[in-house]
């Protein structure tokens, strides 16, 4: 595997200048090969027939099938790391504020797309670690580092014990998502409920508030 050389947030290839909707055209052509055929039977001749354009086209955007993975990876985060972002608790319940949270974030993690995504790189990851390493740091990393600046921020202000947020940030993940993550992994059947995901949701505060809240 190449060495991958575009950092997430940032065009991999070309220009600026660069035709948004001809840009997205690609992704989604590469899309549709990389779930079809995984990211080692993927190629940029196959890439470049399922997008529409040219091969000579797709090499003006971007230089190798590599980028175009990172690239995929990366703009399915932000709609995840605009959530995060997001995340801001207010002054009501501090546990109904992370009840809501984690139910919307259920949806967005659960989502086909999102799915789709994870079966790909697992399936990649043996052959093709840095693929592995680059969805890891785009998703969980970037989860657990907002989540800790919440917690952190909420010990600060009373709302949660003393404790190190990092630690707290992943109990919370494991707890409120893990199960619903998996679950949904095997197909559209496990996929909890509405009604399920809240369930999962509640049990997992439960547990979480009775260690972490600073009101007993």
């Amino acid at each position: 595997m190449s060495k991958l050389s575009a950092r997430p947030g940032e065009a991999a290839a070309g220009p600026e200048g660069h035709d948004k909707e001809k840009r997205r055209q690609i992704l989604e052509g590469a899309r549709e090969v990389f779930r079809a055929k995984g990211y080692e039977g993927a190629s940029m001749d196959g890439i470049a027939k399922a997008a529409g354009v040219s091969k000579g086209t797709l090499y003006v955007y971007f230089t190798n099938k590599d980028e175009l993975f990172e690239q995929l990876i990366t703009d399915e985060k932000q709609e995840l790391a605009a959530a995060l972002d997001a995340f801001q608790p207010t002054a009501e319940s501090f546990r109904e504020n992370l009840r809501a949270f984690a139910i919307s974030f259920n949806e967005l993690l659960t989502g086909e797309n999102h799915m789709s995504t994870i079966r790909m790189v697992v399936g990649a990851v043996e052959k093709f670690p840095a693929v592995g390493a680059i969805f890891f740091k785009a998703g969980a990393e970037r989860g657990t580092t907002r989540l800790t600046e919440v917690f952190g921020q909420a010990v600060a202000d009373g709302r949660l014990k003393p404790c190190d947020p990092q630690v707290a940030a992943h109990h919370f993940i494991a707890l409120c998502t893990s199960e619903v993550m998996k679950k949904s992994l095997f197909g559209c059947r496990l996929r909890p409920t509405p009604e399920g995901v809240e369930k999962i949701v509640d049990d997992g505060l439960d547990v979480f508030m009775s260690y972490y809240s600073a009101q007993k």
